[in-house]
């Protein structure tokens, strides 16, 4: 429940095991390393093995991509028994020497052009179809329809501006004459037979009167003919298409040895890249970085197991260095680091706010759904995915949350009678005696709950904040600016239920709380004035403070998004439902099949959204209401230098596939 602690460290070796130790600290993948800031050392890198390497990456992962969709698909049961390809070092040499991937990149690229030549010429040729189709009134060729002394435009207008636009023409140029080809759908196709001198002064004054010109001028043949030949022209583009990815099919073999050296390279470019922050002398180099300090122990053994020239120093933090954030959270709430790192990382010696906004994520998001029965679904599905099909990376953490979320879904569910959507007098006496509030029978009830968990979820905040202080030996802050406001927001909270909610409040305890808020107010009055030598502005200072209770308040309203998303939730669920009922009326067995259809994917649209929609807002919470009391974030990511490798692992000789 922390940032992890982070050392400095400064490692000295001889230049002789330079590269042994470089692939043991990729291997380790423990230290970040930094540039150096010892004298007399310098770094180096060679730039043009750096762009060699970087030229070749880029070739092998181009040619992968333009490969990867002509990969067969994999079944279920492969990809389940699947896992990365695994190579020896032998094979990485094997495959360096006997791969040619400048002519396999090569004949790709040309592949690639040329379909996507033909891709172009389709669209060109299907376009050109679809503009003559409307003028195949036409049934004289267009090279003939042009003389010596006059020329041929094809012009479309509507129907509303055209006696206008021929009416400019007739006027301005008389020797023009207009034949009309087409007219359909309220617009007039037609060809302006125009003397060649003045067909730029034609088409300006058709252009201006809202006519849109068809460049038909250069082509040859009649309208059908063309389209014609266009169609015959697109099956052999087609075809040539094809020609081209079946020799692509035939160019997977070579794809094992791509992905093989695409990590090979990338590996390298990663060793050459490190060089930079290798900083040396002719005999001796040094590396400087950031590692957590639970590794430090496990890293000088395994040196000291390796080399005996080597020499590991460690230090903390100095004031004014930046070191990178690593959060250390317990197996439960690891999954939530997803949600943390998506508003940001907190600096060093601030709070690791995700195991504390883990509980509140997940109460929010089981509000939001507040169904029994989509909790159940989500949580079937979640487990499967996870457990089933192994999904890793962060989209197992997501899925982690969700089904947190779900299983607690389930259980607001059943306490708010959410059963997709069911009217709670239809379900059995052994799931109605567990109904506490029906949400759409009692929504100010639930609208009770949602401002019961803001107010706790913002005081909860506060309370971090004034740990912090206390931790910190800021004892005055803690007291006066955190301890003594929550004392005073609870103090109104009975108020604020009375007065502004309407809600029954004991008169003895509206009494006491009264009292005790203004020897509150007092209070915070007078402990604000604390900060200021000008006693006056501090006064000032001190009474505007008090205008922070709005913002609680709107604080406070925004958990009301916890009710309106659970009242959709419900609301929806019943819509299908009667949609369903409603289909089940049709004849024979065709309703009872429609309603099944209804209800599957009517509740399983509302279960996707309102999933979205929960979690969106629950993080919004968190976020803005929430981290706003205490969190300030802003703090870098740890980048450890590690292997980079996304398609193959090392196998080690002799050990068995």
């Amino acid at each position: 429940m922390a940032v992890s602690r982070m050392l400095k460290i400064q490692l000295f070796a001889h230049e002789s095991i330079r590269e042994d130790v470089k692939a043991f600290l990729r291997e380790a993948g423990v230290i970040e390393v930094t540039d150096v800031s010892v004298e007399g050392f310098r770094g180096e890198a060679d730039e043009t093995e750096t762009a060699s390497c970087a030229r070749l990456l880029e070739t092998v992962d181009s040619t992968i991509q333009f490969l990867d969709p002509y990969v067969p698909r994999k079944s279920f049961a492969e990809r389940m028994s699947g896992g990365p390809l695994q190579v020896s070092a032998a094979d990485i040499e094997k495959t360096l020497a006997e791969a040619d991937v400048a002519a396999i990149s090569g004949r790709c690229r040309e592949l690639e052009t040329t379909m996507r030549g033909c891709r172009d010429e389709l669209t060109w040729s299907a376009a050109l179809a679809r503009e003559l189709e409307p003028w195949l009134a036409i049934k004289t060729p267009f090279e003939t329809l042009s003389t010596e002394k006059y020329g041929v435009q094809f012009w479309t207008f509507s129907e509303k501006t055209i006696e206008a636009a021929l009416s400019l023409l007739s006027e301005k140029l008389p020797l023009s004459h207009v034949q009309e080809v087409a007219r359909a759908g309220g617009v007039v196709r037609s060809a302006i037979i125009v003397p060649r001198g003045e067909a730029e002064t034609a088409a300006e004054l058709l252009k201006q009167s809202g006519g849109v010109r068809s460049a038909f001028e250069n082509l040859e043949g009649t309208p059908a003919a063309i389209i014609e030949k266009e169609r015959d022209r697109r099956l052999g583009l087609e075809s040539e298409i094809e020609r081209a990815r079946e020799e692509a099919r035939t160019l997977l073999h070579v794809r094992p040895a791509l992905l093989t050296l695409s990590d090979h390279y990338r590996e390298k470019r990663g060793l050459i890249d490190v060089e930079r922050h290798f900083h040396r002398t002719e005999r001796t180099f040094v590396i400087e970085g950031w590692m957590c300090a639970v590794n430090k122990r496990r890293l000088e053994k395994d040196l000291s197991k390796r080399w005996s020239e080597i020499e590991l120093v460690t230090r903390p933090p100095r004031d004014g260095e930046d070191p990178p954030i690593h959060l250390e959270n317990r197996p439960a709430a690891q999954p939530f680091e997803f949600i943390m790192t998506l508003y940001g990382r907190p600096l060093y010696n601030e709070v690791d706010p995700t195991p504390l906004l883990a509980p509140f994520f997940v109460l929010c998001f089981a509000i939001c759904m507040s169904d029994a029965g989509y909790g159940l679904t989500l949580a079937a599905l979640c487990a499967f995915l996870i457990f089933k099909v192994r999904i890793q990376g962060g989209m197992q953490m997501l899925l982690k949350v969700l089904l947190a979320g779900s299983l607690l879904t389930l259980l607001v569910g059943v306490a708010t009678g959410g059963y997709f959507g069911m009217d709670a007098s239809v379900l059995p006496e052994s799931l109605r005696k567990y109904i506490l509030i029906d949400p759409l029978e009692e929504p100010m009830k639930m609208l009770n709950v949602a401002f019961l968990v803001g107010i706790v979820h913002i005081l909860f905040g506060i309370g971090i904040r004034m740990a912090v202080n206390f931790r910190a030996h800021i004892w005055a802050d803690a007291i006066f600016d955190d301890l003594g406001w929550i004392l005073f927001l609870i103090t109104l909270v009975p108020l604020g239920f009375a007065y502004v909610l309407g809600g029954a409040v004991p008169r003895w305890m509206l009494f006491y709380c009264s009292r005790a808020a203004l020897g509150l107010a007092a209070v915070l009055f007078i402990a604000g004035i604390r900060k200021e030598r000008n006693r006056f502005m501090g006064a000032f200072k001190s009474l505007i403070k008090f205008y922070s209770i709005t913002g609680y308040f709107s604080d406070v309203l925004s958990y009301a998004r916890l009710l309106a998303l659970g009242l959709a939730s419900a609301a929806i669920a019943v819509a299908i439902n009667s949609i369903a009922q409603m289909v089940k009326g049709f004849p024979f067995y065709t309703g009872y099949v429609a309603a099944v259809v209804v209800l599957l994917l009517g509740h399983a649209f509302n279960l996707a959204v309102n999933v979205l929609g929960a979690f969106v807002h629950s993080a919004r919470l968190q976020y803005l209401e929430f981290f706003g009391k205490f969190f300030t974030g802003g703090g870098r990511e740890f980048h450890p230098f590690r292997s980079e490798r996304r398609y193959t692992t090392i196998r080690e000789t002799g050990s068995k596939v």
